[in-house]
């Protein structure tokens, strides 16, 4: 199941539709006399671009989470994924709704930038923090035993067969040096 753009198109309109919501609401809280809460005038429309890189699992891992943090701080949403953009206590405050939407929208953007097989292994987890850090751990190589089980499985599998004894050399070495 690959994500489509229709899908982050849809993501986008839901966004869209959310600032339009919370726009007349705040038009009608103006209206009434109300005092407005400063947060809503903070709310904008998001749109992230999508994450051409699909995360496939290790030998990918680099250039995804570069492109991705690229993307991120291109519309200042970095801190949602390096634990920098902290959730707010008050689960009743307009600075939590804004915090949680754009949380959400950052997740869902990753979860569509990775193959589905990945995201799936992390789309019970809320946070996009958590989500950033999870796949980290999987796929980024630092102490990774899946990393190290998938180099080995890479070599015991390969065979001289056609090639010289210097290019098996060479492509062992390869291996051995980890694809990062």
């Amino acid at each position: 199941m690959k994500v489509t753009m229709g899908e982050n198109q849809g993501i986008e309109q839901v966004l869209g539709k959310l600032v339009e919501l919370l726009t007349e609401k705040k038009n009608e809280t103006a209206s009434s006399g109300k005092q407005i809460v400063p947060h809503t005038e903070t709310i904008q429309r998001l749109e992230l671009m999508p994450n051409d890189v699909k995360l496939e699992g290790i030998r990918n891992y680099l250039p995804w989470s570069r492109r991705a943090l690229r993307l991120l701080k291109a519309k200042g949403l970095e801190g949602f994924v390096s634990g920098k953009s902290v959730e707010p206590q008050d689960k009743s405050s307009a600075e939590w709704s804004i915090w949680d939407a754009t949380n959400s929208l950052v997740a869902a953007w990753l979860l569509s930038s990775m193959s589905p097989t990945i995201a799936t292994s992390v789309d019970t987890i809320a946070s996009a923090t958590e989500i950033w850090q999870s796949i980290a751990k999987m796929y980024s190589g630092a102490g990774n035993v899946m990393l190290w089980a998938e180099i080995e499985d890479t070599i015991s599998d390969l065979k001289q067969g056609e090639l010289s004894l210097m290019d098996y050399v060479a492509e062992l070495k390869r291996l051995w040096a980890g694809p990062l």
